[in-house]
């Protein structure tokens, strides 16, 4: 899936993992698990319950690459469009 956006990747980059780790201090993003950043890739892995996700930041745009169990795979049309969002917010 990729979504796109404005800026550099290491602006994007910089904006996504700011946002991220200000939600998950709040308490939210429980279902995006656990997070590893790298700052020098502009890349983060996600793993959690039935998925692993990876996102890149590049130029104009982010790249994210979901692998979901098989229960989830009915659900990766909705969980596409929660990424979308949070990603829209944490860019807006």
């Amino acid at each position: 899936m990729e979504i796109q956006c404005s800026g550099s990747a290491n602006e994007i980059y910089t904006k996504i993992k700011t946002k991220f780790l200000d939600y998950k201090a709040q308490g939210k993003l429980q279902a995006f698990g656990n997070i590893d950043w790298d700052d020098q890739s502009c890349t983060a892995l996600a793993k959690g319950t039935g998925f692993t996700g990876k996102i890149k930041c590049q130029d104009n745009k982010i790249v994210v690459d979901l692998d979901l169990n098989f229960l989830l795979k009915a659900m990766k049309g909705q969980i596409e469009d929660g990424i979308r969002k949070t990603v829209a917010k944490a860019l807006g």
